[in-house]
């Protein structure tokens, strides 16, 4: 869905700008925006991922930086 949106904003930038047609123009702009949001509302991968036994358990300690 992202890449539709993304060949649907250089369109539309295309054929706005160069070609000078205002409705083209808006439907890169939005197109882009929607694109955008879809990106930033997509979880971050994990960093770190390992399965617990029942007994087992983490320490996460933080420490001084190095002067």
């Amino acid at each position: 869905m992202i890449g539709v949106l993304r060949k649907l904003s250089r369109l539309g930038f295309r054929k706005g700008m160069g070609g000078g047609n205002r409705v083209w123009l808006a439907l890169g702009i939005l197109s882009w925006f929607a694109a955008r949001a879809k990106e930033k509302s997509k979880d971050p991968p994990s960093l770190y991922r390992e399965v617990l036994r029942p007994g087992e358990a983490i320490s996460v300690r933080v420490l001084d930086p190095p002067r």
